[in-house]
């Protein structure tokens, strides 16, 4: 890394729009130190509920009051069983986006579009989780799910019957990279985070052909899981990336911190 580079990019201030408030001591107040010291301005904070072993939506918003000024509260919908007039409630209440995975059926059926129609409506982003999902606990294992659901090109059909929806993917779609990618040169509206890619498999993310131009590059969003240990390396694996492939500065600040605080109105 070079002196230059490094002076430049330790400048830019980060949002981390995936962050899942985990239940274990001392976690949030970790969370906090940590991305501050690598220079992460905000978190998106959300949280499934015990059955993840998270704290719920009631958590995430008491944690965003007591630190206003670093945590913006993402609700959590578990689709298939909350409905749009719990969006309109949670928007009421002070989130500012939402969260899901482990869908009831794939993510593009028509029973979860009202649940969109309210997020466009109120500009509220959704991030999906997308491509293969851990097991977690045995519990899990007993859901009518299935990482089917929650296939990329899953939200083809969603960014186009919601043009105005901001689409947040998570892990670039991971095994099904290159869906991924051309969702997001096809649609304005779908980015994607890179949390949780493995680099030991080039095959699935040769950055090179998945990114040909500049803009392309441009259409991803900083997202790391929340882990205290894993702001400052995903960052640093942003950065090289972008560097090593003539990313300019002023993209990579949309890619850190622009794109998200567009979304969400901040200044």
């Amino acid at each position: 890394m070079s002196d230059k580079r490094g002076e430049v990019m330790n400048a830019f201030d980060a949002i981390d729009n995936h962050c899942h408030y985990q239940r274990k001591d001392g976690y949030l107040d970790e969370m906090l130190a940590a991305s501050a010291e690598a220079g992460v301005e905000w978190l998106c904070l959300n949280g499934g509920g015990e059955r993840w072993r998270q704290h719920g939506n009631d958590g995430v918003m008491a944690a965003a009051e007591a630190h206003p000024d670093r945590i913006i509260p993402v609700a959590f919908i578990h689709l298939g069983e909350e409905s749009a007039s719990d969006v309109r409630a949670w928007h009421a209440a002070g989130f500012r986006a939402l969260k899901t995975q482990y869908p009831a059926d794939m993510y593009d059926s028509e029973a979860f579009f009202p649940v969109y129609e309210a997020a466009e409506e109120l500009r509220l982003p959704i991030l999906f989780h997308t491509g293969i999902s851990a097991r977690f606990i045995p519990e899990h294992d007993r859901w009518n799910v299935s990482s089917r659901f929650m296939m990329p090109l899953t939200l083809d059909r969603i960014a186009r019957c919601f043009p105005d929806l901001t689409i947040w993917g998570a892990h670039l779609g991971y095994p099904d990279t290159w869906h991924a990618a051309s969702l997001m040169s096809v649609h304005p509206g779908v980015y994607f985070d890179i949390c949780g890619l493995p680099t030991s498999q080039p095959s699935l993310q040769p950055w090179g052909e998945l990114f040909r131009r500049e803009e392309q590059w441009g259409k991803l969003v900083f997202g790391s899981e929340g882990g205290p240990q894993g702001f400052a390396p995903l960052l640093e694996r942003y950065r090289a990336l972008m560097d090593e492939h003539g990313v300019s500065a002023e993209v990579q600040r949309r890619v850190l911190r622009g794109n998200v605080a567009e979304a969400l109105g901040l200044g």
